[in-house]
């Protein structure tokens, strides 16, 4: 019986979703996520920029991923 919640394979779609959205050449995602055929990448991860990059971007506009030093400490 499946149970609610994020699973492991959730990350790993989003992170590929995300860098064919960003426009991470698609060669370059397949050798990120280890599949043999560049086809396996396009067929799994396009669409989700077909339909909508934008959409991908802006679900993680309010998630920071990188790391804004305080202004104390760019003074330095």
């Amino acid at each position: 019986m499946a149970q609610g919640g994020l699973r492991f394979h959730d990350l790993r779609h989003s992170y590929a979703t995300w860098l064919v959205s960003d426009g991470v050449p698609i060669n370059d995602v397949a050798r990120v996520m280890g599949h043999e055929q560049i086809s396996t990448t396009l067929d799994r991860y396009t669409h989700a920029f077909e339909a909508g990059a934008q959409k991908v971007r802006d679900s993680f506009a309010d998630f920071p991923l990188t790391f804004e030093a305080d202004e104390d400490e760019s003074a330095d």
